[in-house]
């Protein structure tokens, strides 16, 4: 029997909804912010006994309502204002896998990825261990270059993009 385990998707403000960037072979269509999506994502990917939760609320009760959690993926709109200079960062510690954030459009897939790489009591499947195997000795650049670069990853996301409307040309007159 499969233990379910959860990666909780907190979100901070109600379901947000976002556009398609356009779609071409390389690019990371922006896909719906929903747990079911990305519990059917991780699966598609090869993880196993995953299920992505959404929680309003960081209290107690709410934590103990989805049971064992193995991480938390904050969700909020970003503002960026004239004070939001980049600010350096510090190498992470070497047993964690950490891949900055090179892709657009796949936020929440990422950070998802990140909990689930980091978890080694989690089945992340073949292709994912063999990825995470590959890139552990990269630096953060260069895993999310990977990660951007992942054909798997990027074509499973991608199949979650909600489909564009049909546009019927008018005739000229």
């Amino acid at each position: 029997e499969a233990v379910s385990i959860r990666v909780v998707f907190v979100s901070l403000s109600p379901s947000l909804s976002l556009s398609l960037s356009p779609r071409l072979r390389m690019d990371w269509c922006t896909i719906e912010s929903d747990p079911g999506v990305f519990t059917e994502l991780v699966s598609r990917i090869g993880v196993r006994g995953v299920q992505v939760e959404e929680v309003y609320s960081l209290d107690r009760d709410s934590l103990d309502h989805v049971g064992e959690v193995f991480g938390l993926v904050f969700l909020f709109k970003w503002q960026t204002s004239a004070d939001d200079a980049p600010k350096p960062m510090s190498s992470p510690p070497e047993d964690l896998f950490f891949a900055r954030q090179v892709i657009n459009n796949a936020c929440a897939t990422q950070a998802i990825l990140s909990v689930l790489l980091n978890r080694p009591e989690i089945d992340i499947g073949d292709e994912m261990r063999s990825f995470r195997d590959f890139t552990i000795a990269f630096d953060p650049d260069d895993r999310g270059y990977a990660l951007r670069n992942s054909d798997l990853v990027r074509t499973v996301h991608n199949s979650f993009a909600r489909p564009e409307p049909i546009v019927i040309g008018q005739r000229a007159a």
